[in-house]
């Protein structure tokens, strides 16, 4: 598969997944019982699905590029790597933010404002990066090495 569908593909289970984490919040901590957990679903996913695709994918693109270099640790990787996804994160968020503020005629933001926006940010980042790195995953492989992991220790 290509990279562009495999990104395609992981930002598309990025938005049914967070949407569903916050149509679920949304339903159980706010009370939004108006609304069932499905319509709420339906509407988070209309409104993500646009930023996951249009500003995710290409971040993904631009991380990548920036993150050539083998690092150190694998702790190290993944941390650098959640760091860079967490930025991008906010960058996108803060720029979907700031247009659906104008669109409605405010140009200042609260402070509360800001640190929502930031924190779905670094949430749908985390969403996006941790669906990455499990389809990364080779179960066969995987799966292999305990057989033989299995085996040796029963001789």
């Amino acid at each position: 598969m290509s990279k562009f569908f495999h990104r395609l593909f992981i930002s598309v289970l990025s938005v049914v997944l967070f949407s569903s984490l916050l149509a679920g919040y949304q339903y159980y901590f706010v009370h939004g019982q108006e609304l069932n957990y499905a319509l709420l679903m339906g509407i988070y996913s209309f409104y993500t699905a646009p930023v996951f695709i249009l500003g995710g994918v290409p971040a993904t693109y631009l991380i990548d590029y920036l993150l050539k270099k083998e690092a150190i640790t694998t702790i190290h990787a993944y941390l650098r790597s959640f760091g860079m996804y967490g930025a991008a994160g906010i960058v996108v968020a803060m720029i979907y933010f700031a247009l659906t503020s104008m669109a409605t005629g405010q140009f200042y933001f609260t402070l509360s404002e800001s640190v929502s926006s930031i924190m779905i940010g670094i949430a749908a980042a985390a969403v996006y990066y941790h669906i990455q790195l499990l389809l990364h995953i080779n179960w066969e492989k995987l799966k292999q090495k305990q057989r033989e992991e299995q085996q040796a220790q029963e001789y």
